[in-house]
């Protein structure tokens, strides 16, 4: 349509031109009626070349301004190709040869345009990346392409990545390809180094002992470190991709599904400790949102639950056992404050002051009562377990009590409260005086053995010696009644020596 535009007046023209030659003949046959036949070819001859003249004049102003246009539209393209800030260059399609550069080539590429054109496009790359230029520039279409991710090199050797677009032309008769070149350097080198902290950043993740994994908006697993892989039996190529729910379907089971769903939707973290049962993992766990989704950091604390249930389980029955006595155990920290106690003394507690256990302060116990377990309790922090035993007086009788005080350490050794036991041992106490009763007596009766009883058998013993046998009518009794005597007096030796062990410690 342009080409047809452009025609448009010198078509016009002729147009007239013959229009005008063929009115003017018989114009000129009807004028020349009146002038001579040799006026009449010379009116012809002026007439023709009036035409030749105007229609050459139309002509040579019409081929001037398109040639004028024709130049300017080249110099503009001149101008446009060397003014324009990206490096741009023209190769020759046969042998690479440079044939035209602009001026941002030559700055980009510390060239020259003389020194560029003494040059091939092999030349501005580095040796290793040539093979794949040759066997990819003869790829490149005849149209405009994107050829993609390249590393150029600079006159002083640097090189620096860059991005390629080429287009077949015709330049001064030789088919060549325009090229435009794009300086991403920095941009690949920032792809690099956060490929390279991302790269860092997994390997951390992947290091740590903790579970972790990130979700995006769509609940697909976007990443999954090893930890986590372990804890939930599977591998990061199975679930990569994969929507959280569909691969754990139990998974909507307990809080996870909701507490997930709140920390995507109301952008908030949230901590909560959940078991998933199908695999009997208890998780500690913390999500926290993303701008794409959530991530996810767990600890796999099964087996802290299972001790955490060993102890529960433990103290269950340590307090069973510890409550089914009369006996008063308690415990208290360094600041003498209570720590635990079992129910038989926390009833004490509330017979002396008429409070609970959440109640009840050091404040609430008369200073004479509690003096002795505060000095007690001083006494054991410096490391040594004793007991000691106290009488007091309660409703008229006498009770006699026996307390224990055992430091309790920690890990390092150091004390960190006392544990204290109380036992009522008045009955013990009664019965011991009663032995005690009953060996005075029993040590009063072996004095009056040996002192009382022994005497009148010494002299037994003494007449017998005195008694001739030949001269008594019963002889054969007297050795009789001697032996009696002195196996009596083994006995109240015998008894007596059994008092005197009464005497004797333990």
């Amino acid at each position: 349509m342009e080409r047809l535009s452009g025609l448009k007046i010198p078509l016009i023209i002729i147009a007239a031109a013959l229009c005008w030659a063929f009115l003017a003949d018989p114009l000129i046959s009807h004028l020349g009626r009146e002038l001579e036949p040799a006026h009449q070819d010379l009116f012809r001859s002026l007439n023709d070349f009036t035409v030749l003249v105007l229609v050459s004049l139309t002509l040579y102003r019409r081929i001037s301004r398109q040639a004028r246009e024709v130049r300017k539209t080249r110099d503009d393209y001149r101008r446009l190709f060397e003014e324009v800030p990206v490096p741009m260059f023209i190769f020759d399609s046969r042998n690479f040869r440079f044939l035209a550069v602009n001026t941002a080539a030559t700055v980009q590429y510390g060239y020259s345009e003389a020194e560029f054109l003494q040059l091939k496009m092999t030349d501005i790359r580095p040796p290793e990346e040539v093979p794949a230029f040759l066997a990819a520039v003869g790829n490149i279409p005849n149209r405009y392409a994107d050829a993609g991710r390249w590393v150029h090199r600079k006159k002083n050797g640097e090189t620096f990545h860059v991005r390629v677009f080429s287009h077949h032309i015709v330049f001064e008769g030789l088919p060549a390809k325009q090229t435009l070149v794009v300086d991403i350097d920095q941009k690949v080198r920032t792809e690099m180094a956060l490929a390279e902290k991302t790269a860092e950043l997994e390997n951390i993740l992947d290091s740590i002992t903790d579970g972790f994994y990130a979700l995006n908006s769509n609940w697909e697993v976007t990443f999954i470190n090893k930890a986590a892989e372990q804890a939930l039996s599977c591998t990061r190529e199975e679930i990569i991709g994969r929507n959280l729910w569909d691969f754990f379907p139990r998974s909507r089971e307990g809080s996870f599904y909701a507490e997930y769903e709140r920390a995507m939707k109301e952008r908030v973290s949230v901590h909560f400790e959940e078991l998933y049962a199908p695999l009997g993992v208890w998780g500690s766990m913390n999500v926290y949102p993303t701008k794409d989704g959530i991530a996810v950091y767990f600890v796999d604390i099964t087996e802290q639950k299972k001790i955490q249930e060993k102890i529960y389980n433990d103290g269950q029955n340590l307090r069973a056992i510890i409550n089914n006595t009369r006996d008063l155990i308690w415990s208290v920290d360094r600041d003498s404050h209570i720590i635990t106690g079992n129910q038989a003394f926390w009833d004490r507690v509330k017979e002396l002051t008429g409070k609970d256990e959440d109640e009840v302060t050091n404040d609430d116990f008369t200073a004479e009562r509690v003096l002795v377990f505060f000095e007690s309790y001083e006494r054991a922090f410096t490391g040594e377990a004793f007991r000691i035993v106290r009488q007091r007086e309660d409703a008229g009788r006498q009770v006699y009590e026996e307390l224990s005080f055992n430091p309790i350490r920690d890990l390092h050794n150091q004390v960190i409260g006392v544990n204290c036991f109380l036992r009522d041992i008045t009955e013990s106490q009664q019965h011991l005086h009663q032995i005690e009763e009953q060996n005075k007596r029993l040590r009063e009766i072996a004095w009056i053995q040996s002192h009382r009883v022994r005497a009148p058998l010494a002299g037994i013993l003494g007449l017998v010696q005195l008694c001739d046998l030949r001269d008594s009518a019963n002889a054969e009794l007297i050795p009789l009644l001697k032996k009696s005597a002195e196996d009596l007096d083994q006995v109240i030796r015998e008894i007596t020596a059994l008092t005197q062990e009464l005497d004797k410690p333990g």
